[in-house]
């Protein structure tokens, strides 16, 4: 594979969101030019010629990427920073087509089902997601829905806005069970911040013998096929933390909503598609579940017709677990720093494909 040269020193060129052109500024890095893109959505005129067929899907992908510094480069990318942003499928393929020297892919986000990783495979392109950077952040995210139910203050909040006086009843939290599904970064952090306040941990993971659980947070593990049903029925709380993947799209289905306590809280940190969102409305319409929490639903944004909206005793957070005033800092320092082991050992960090 060819590299181009200054001299003696190997030249990169790599490709960063329009965000970061700041911190990219503040730091000298030696033998890399650096170029920013911009996605911007296509206009309504834009869409219509497209449905249309007066505008060919290619060329107004082409037009939705604006870039910076150098607008005649991509031939010559070589690494690629997809921000946290969601990129369409089709903007991925396309833009594929155009870096033909592109050796790694940096993905912001924890997930990959948004990335057409066979793609990537067939081509020979490495790519990373952010690995464990956010972890602690969306484990966070999720402790805090399991002290706010635990402690009702989605209900004193609502008494305060009716104007009403109440004392309510709280929750021991060390008198109460957490199921966490999927014990990877997430999953571990959550583990051990509840395993801190005195919760019982169990999880769920593909093998038990075989995972990355950290085994001194978790009072049990389970089978994820085959078990499952069983750490439903024993938890208070039940977080999800695990990757969306053909098996587990619907993995929390009307069926599964059945065997959970009727006062049970259902904590969604993952992805939308893991639960039949549909089915967890009717189950909280008819008192069957004592609550839930979503972080990033099926469709973002919401409609405002959404069944999420008015469903009872359903709190979205609005995909903020990752939103962090330093996550795009941290973010900058993970695709440098793997930049940088990337061009000294051929392997970049956090390695999916």
């Amino acid at each position: 594979m060819k590299h181009r040269r200054v001299g003696q020193q190997m030249k990169w060129t790599v490709l960063a969101p329009g965000e970061s052109r700041t911190l990219f500024d503040g730091q000298a890095l030696h033998g890399v030019r650096v170029a920013f893109y911009e996605v911007r959505p296509a206009s309504l005129p834009k869409r219509a010629l497209r449905k249309l067929g007066l505008l060919e899907n290619e060329r107004m992908i082409a037009d939705a990427w604006k870039l910076f510094e150098c607008e005649d480069c991509l031939r010559e990318v070589d690494a690629i920073w997809l921000s946290n942003a969601y990129v369409p499928p089709s903007h991925l393929a396309w833009l594929l087509e155009q870096l033909p020297e592109l050796k790694w892919v940096y993905s912001q986000k924890a997930g990959t089902d948004h990335l057409d990783l066979d793609s990537f495979r067939r081509r020979g392109v490495k790519v990373s997601n952010n690995g464990p950077l956010s972890s602690r952040r969306v484990a966070e995210m999720a402790l805090a829905n399991i002290v706010a139910q635990a402690k009702q203050l989605p209900e004193h909040v609502a008494l305060q806005r009716r104007r009403r006086w109440r004392s309510l009843p709280s929750h021991d939290l060390s008198r109460q069970t957490v199921g966490i599904v999927g014990t990877g970064n997430i999953g571990n952090e959550l583990a051990r911040l509840c395993r801190a306040l005195g919760m019982r941990v169990i999880g769920a993971t593909r093998d038990p013998q075989n995972s990355s659980a950290d085994a001194t947070a978790y009072a049990r593990l389970f089978r994820l096929e085959g078990e499952l049903d069983t750490l439903l029925a024993e938890s208070d709380y039940v977080v999800l933390a695990l990757p969306l993947t053909p098996e587990t799209r619907g993995l929390i289905s009307a069926a599964r909503l059945t065997h959970m306590k009727p006062d049970a809280t259902l904590v969604n940190v993952a992805r939308g598609p893991l639960v039949d969102e549909g089915a967890l409305c009717r189950a909280l319409r008819r008192g069957a579940l004592g609550a839930a929490y979503i972080d990033c639903p099926t469709h973002t944004p919401l409609p405002p017709w959404s069944q999420l909206y008015r469903a009872p005793k359903l709190v979205l957070t609005h995909y903020s677990s990752v939103n962090s005033p330093r996550a795009q800092e941290d973010a900058f320092e993970q695709f440098t720093s793997g930049l940088e082991q990337l061009r000294e050992t051929g392997e970049p960090p956090n390695r999916v494909v």
